[in-house]
């Protein structure tokens, strides 16, 4: 997908585990600060990025946004999530989520596990409810494996927005990306870092990731060899499939937001592109931080 720089910004969606977790296996950050998400927010405004996504089981990051909303009074598209297998009702844990945030409606609301439907598919109508009621602009789900997709399919659930995960390594997705956007669904890919594995020496990277040692010291020679950033080279990976609507880059402090916003004028040739398509990892205990 040929786009420019600032075309590019604007499909870039800020995550925000972060704020309320220590997240990541590379974060050596901690999590971060509340003047530091000010900050964080502040520039992601100035640099046109326009939507946040969260979650309730983001530890506190919703009351952190919502601190930084009642201080600042911003502008941002949010996206929440309804908490896996939630004993609440789908009003409640929403409205609990709005007034973390300090907002009167959400841009979208999205179940955050395939468990969540799998187990009641009634529950997609109440997410309906608040669309036709105008308290969200959109509903999805996020998931994990390509086959949840293909059963919403099948089932003809409609949806305006899916959650995944997509990386260098991670390439599950890309068959049923198409069937997606067909429907008019917006593919949201997360996890192009690998929540930061990518960026560990291979000398220190955990015992159980002994398999991919030698695939992530090529990853990142190949970066150093074409004077790329490896973040840049990752992100640009991810921008260039034309059926990924938009990323979500989750940052461990101001500064990396800063450089993801630079990443987005980043051009990477032809070349690496083709030799970062031969980097996909198949090992689900690799690409799936769950089984870490």
């Amino acid at each position: 997908m040929t786009s420019t720089r600032g075309e590019k910004i604007q499909r870039l969606i800020l995550g925000t585990a972060q704020f309320g977790l220590n997240y990541g296996i590379s974060n050596k950050h901690g999590q971060i600060t509340q003047s530091e998400i000010n900050a964080i927010l502040n520039k992601a405004s100035q640099a046109s990025i326009t939507t946040l996504d969260t979650a309730a089981v983001y530890g506190d990051s919703e009351d952190r946004i919502g601190t930084s909303y009642r201080e600042t009074k911003y502008n941002f598209q949010i996206i929440s999530k309804y908490p896996p297998n939630s004993a609440k009702s789908i009003t409640e844990c929403f409205q609990t989520s709005l007034n973390r945030l300090k907002v009167d409606r959400l841009h979208a609301y999205l179940l955050h596990s395939f468990s969540t439907y799998s187990n009641n598919p009634a529950i997609i109508a109440e997410l309906k409810q608040l669309k036709d009621a105008g308290k969200v602009d959109k509903i999805g789900i996020s998931l994990y494996h390509p086959e949840e997709a293909l059963e919403l399919i099948d089932h003809k659930v409609k949806l305006d927005v899916v959650q995944f995960p997509y990386s260098v390594f991670d390439r599950r997705f890309e068959a049923v990306l198409p069937l997606l956007r067909q429907r008019g669904v917006e593919t949201h890919a997360r996890s192009i870092y690998l929540q930061g594995l990518y960026f560990i020496a291979p000398e220190q990277l955990p015992a159980n990731f002994s398999t991919v040692s030698s695939k992530i010291a090529s990853l990142q020679q190949l970066a150093s060899h074409n004077n790329i950033p490896l973040a840049a080279m990752l992100l640009g990976f991810a921008l260039s499939n034309c059926n990924i609507t938009n990323i979500v880059v989750g940052v461990e402090s101001l500064k990396t937001l800063k450089e993801n916003i630079d990443f987005c004028g980043t051009i990477i040739n032809e070349q690496v592109m083709q030799q970062l398509h031969l980097f996909q990892e198949d090992n689900e205990n690799i690409i799936l931080p769950y089984n870490w």
